[in-house]
């Protein structure tokens, strides 16, 4: 039997990764062991699972500072619990320098990137007789660097934005038109990309002058 392999499921985990954990080394084992989200499966107050992490996912991981993981590869992941919550060690097992993922069930352990807002929109005005446009920009960078960025801009209660109001909610900057916007209404922007989490920007107002 194979003692691990290049492709991210249960069937290719590192199968001696369970003998660390006072377990028998067998398929049964090595699958509970794959992807385990149950606290106190193997040791009292701690969370244990092994994961394929992706070079991708890896840099997204160090990025975030939740898990400091090293390499790619085959990772056992340990979460603390009560007194030690929040503490998490990611030990490498198997460095790869590529592992096949065959699907995005751990992403929401292991993210495929890491999205920062680097700069939050900032409160603008704009005059309505003039018909002029008030325009608010957000600043996001993510991990891996290429990753492709979506942005989706609502008013602050999350509606989509009124026809006419803006002639484009998809971009980094928003552009609302003076005109027809009622003062003081407010904005966010959601930031999004594939395998990773979302962020939501801080709510920003237009002044809306005539």
């Amino acid at each position: 039997m194979a003692q691990w392999g290049n492709t991210d499921d249960a069937a290719n985990s590192v199968l001696w990764a369970v003998s660390q954990l006072n377990k028998t080394a067998n398929s049964t084992n090595q699958t509970a062991l794959f992807g385990n989200s149950t606290a106190n499966a193997y040791f009292a107050g701690t969370t244990i699972g092994q994961y394929g992490v992706d070079a991708a996912e890896a840099r997204a991981a160090r990025a975030e500072g939740t898990d400091k993981v090293a390499h790619a590869g085959w990772v056992l992941r340990t979460v603390g619990q009560g007194g030690r919550s929040g503490r998490v060690q990611s030990e490498v097992l198997v460095a790869m320098s590529s592992i096949t993922t065959a699907s995005d069930a751990e992403d929401t352990v292991f993210e495929d990137a890491f999205i920062t807002i680097n700069t939050q929109p900032s409160a603008a005005s704009a005059n309505a007789t003039a018909d002029e446009t008030a325009t608010f920009t957000v600043a996001a960078s993510v991990v891996p660097v290429g990753t492709a960025l979506t942005y989706a801009w609502t008013y602050a209660n999350g509606d989509t934005i009124a026809v006419g109001e803006t002639d484009d909610d998809a971009a980094a900057s928003l552009v609302i038109n003076a005109n027809t916007a009622v003062n003081a209404t407010e904005y966010k922007v959601t930031v999004a990309a594939t395998g990773a989490d979302s962020r939501v920007s801080s709510n920003v107002a237009i002044e809306v002058t005539t």
